[in-house]
């Protein structure tokens, strides 16, 4: 009983990667930061803005109300149907099967990606048609934020 007890202890220690705890720490720290700040940050805002831009020239280019509400709805549902598929897709995504892995994996990536960027364009576009772009429009979505960040 005792040793089932002190080697769940040991699986279960959490491993301290201060960067102050060693100079590999450190290195790895580094890496990391240099790796996010010029590399990981710079494509995902690429990648916003490009697919923000191409449902922009493609969705309703010349009504912003109907692009608006059409990538708020598509968004929002997609996101919920995501949010519903993901148990079953954890029984087909295995590691012992890599084509699936490797196909599966990165389409959820892209579509999922698609649909946040999707949701939000629907969401500021919608709320520039009905409230307008100006300085009232965005006090008030700053106070919305604001009191939902607590």
């Amino acid at each position: 009983m005792e040793g089932e007890r002190n080697q769940e202890t040991e699986q279960r220690k959490v491993v301290d990667y201060s960067p102050a705890k060693s100079s590999r720490a450190m290195i790895l720290f580094l890496i990391d930061n240099i790796l996010s700040g010029l590399i990981i940050g710079p494509l995902t805002a690429m990648y916003w803005r490009g697919t923000w831009s191409l449902l922009d020239v493609y969705l309703f280019p010349n009504d912003q109300a109907a692009s608006a509400w059409t990538c708020f709805v598509v968004g929002n549902v997609g996101l919920l149907c995501i949010v519903y598929i993901q148990n079953p897709l954890t029984r087909w995504l295995r590691l012992d099967r890599p084509l699936h892995w490797i196909f599966g994996y990165h389409l959820y990536t892209y579509v999922l990606g698609g649909l946040n960027v999707c949701q939000w364009k629907g969401i500021w576009h919608l709320l520039d048609h009905y409230t307008g772009v100006n300085l009232h429009s965005a006090w008030i979505t700053f106070a919305i934020g604001k009191s939902f960040r607590c």
